[in-house]
């Protein structure tokens, strides 16, 4: 989808007391009338909305286990693994060819800043101290060393925070340091402490607001929303936003005090209790708000859900009952969160040992169509949004052409050498592909052409000039269009 369709800025709608109604365009704390107040807008010029990256890989846990306390979770997880499938997503997620590119492309700053004075926000999903299914501790390591190593945003200028729950009784010193490499180098508040305090704000359909003031003045430049994989109970989905607490529930998180409720008496009920129930308002006013989408470049930059585990049957604040072994990474959080409660939590096959209550499947199916529909999304707009990678065998689904990429296979086939391939990983529409294949002194032995379907390559081991190569390590570069991969294929006897 172009970027051309959406503007760049947004516009709601503001209503004063007296119930008239203007136009605003940058005003921080307005007043939503209904979520038709919503304009669509472009997360980031570079990236498609709709476009959301899984990760299925078990090799993330490989030290799992039934425990569920949040120090074993933490032992479970390769970090090294965790932080290199996250860099494959951010190539897929941008369509670039190295992480580097990829993640200077999700993560832009205001144009008058350096990126040392960039201020970031991690916003954590969780629960009271009975829940520990919490996003793990690898992931916001690696994009706090992104963030740092890469762009030069300094430490003490990222703060991980999860207002309505203490941040810090989870990202303790054993996770969290301004100064080891080996840890996340951020600030770990206690609520909002270190985002200005709490500074009211006025929603249609909630009352006695708060919100970060760093969030609500602009004084934060980039907004991380990493989310747990949840189901929620209760009858219909107690709730009433579909069964589910990912990235727009975290915000429930960035937008309560002690006291915040909406006309029903809680900010995280309905407004009325008819069935089938109504729209979650609350739910979408505040993640339309500009605390969340405001400033320019556009704040919140990148969503997270961390379903390497996940709950289906406990509800939010229980443990997780599922390993999913996946990641999910998008820019825009409706949809993040619409294609991961169907390809994770309502899916059978995905979360084999306890799926989504059967109450909720049905305020699901009630409730999911509108966090498209209150955003200007329909479900053939996002029809082949979600691009499940795996590290093993490449992109999986979906099967459209325009999205999904296809596993191109080089082989070895030389009688004189034993078998060997390269195997690399191409967009369909990439094109017509030629493949170098230069010695270890940097010499081009031979090239490879190979028309657009082709998926297998056969290399006869020779030369351009026909002679044999020696045995030894040869890197292959293969180009198709503006798409370049690399691989090595070894030749031996």
């Amino acid at each position: 989808m172009a970027a051309s369709k959406f503007s760049k800025r947004r516009d709601f709608l503001k209503t004063a007391a007296a119930g008239a109604m203007g136009i605003s365009a940058l005003n921080y704390g307005k007043v939503f009338a209904s979520t038709k107040a919503w304009t669509k807008v472009q997360i980031n010029p570079a990236i498609d909305n709709t476009r959301v990256i899984c990760c299925h890989d078990p090799k993330m846990l490989p030290g799992y286990s039934t425990d569920t306390s949040w120090t074993n979770q933490n032992k479970m997880v390769d970090a090294a693994k965790v932080g290199a499938n996250l860099d494959q997503m951010a190539i897929r997620l941008t369509q670039k060819t190295t992480a580097v590119e990829a993640w200077k492309t999700i993560f832009q700053k205001p144009a008058a800043k350096a990126w040392s004075s960039v201020r970031v926000a991690m916003k954590t999903n969780g629960i009271g101290m009975a829940s520990t299914n919490r996003p793990r501790a690898a992931i916001y390591k690696k994009i706090t060393d992104v963030l740092v190593d890469q762009l030069g945003v300094l430490p003490s200028n990222i703060i991980l925070y999860d207002a309505c729950d203490d941040a810090t009784q989870w990202y303790t010193a054993t996770y969290v340091s301004l100064t080891d490499p080996t840890k996340i180098r951020a600030v770990c508040t206690v609520r909002s402490a270190s985002l200005g305090g709490l500074k009211t704000v006025t929603l249609a359909n909630a009352s006695n607001v708060a919100c970060p003031a760093d969030l609500v003045n602009g004084a934060i430049d980039i907004l991380v929303n990493v989310a747990a994989c949840k189901s929620h109970d209760g009858t219909g989905g107690h709730y009433n936003y579909g069964s589910c607490t990912l990235c727009m529930k975290s915000h429930f998180g960035t937008f309560t005090n002690s006291n915040s409720v909406n006309k029903s008496g809680n900010l995280h009920v309905p407004n009325s209790p008819a069935i089938p129930p109504p729209p979650p308002l609350a739910l979408f006013e505040i993640n339309q708000h500009d605390a969340i989408l405001g400033g320019n470049p556009i704040r919140q930059q990148l969503c997270i859900v961390d379903a390497l585990l996940a709950n289906g049957k406990s509800g939010p604040g229980g443990q997780f009952d599922n390993r999913t072994d996946r990641l999910a990474m998008g820019t825009f959080a409706p949809i993040v969160d619409y294609c991961s409660v169907k390809n994770i939590l309502l899916n059978t096959s995905v979360m084999k040992t306890s799926a989504m209550p059967a109450l909720g499947v049905t305020n699901a199916a009630i409730i999911l169509p509108l966090f498209l529909s209150s955003f200007g999304y329909t479900e053939a707009d996002v029809a082949n949004s979600w691009i499940e990678y795996s590290a093993d065998t490449g992109i999986a689904h979906p099967e459209s052409r325009e999205y999904s990429d296809r596993v191109v296979q080089l082989s070895l086939v030389n009688p004189s050498f034993k078998r060997t391939g390269a195997r690399f990983a191409i967009p369909h529409t990439a094109g017509a592909m030629q493949l170098s294949i230069v010695d270890a002194r940097g010499k081009l032995m031979r090239t490879l052409h190979a028309s657009v379907g082709e998926t297998g390559i056969e290399w006869d081991g020779k030369n351009n000039g026909g002679k044999t190569v020696s045995a030894g390590n040869y890197v292959v570069t293969l180009s198709a269009g503006s798409i370049v991969r690399t691989g090595n294929i070894v030749v031996s006897k």
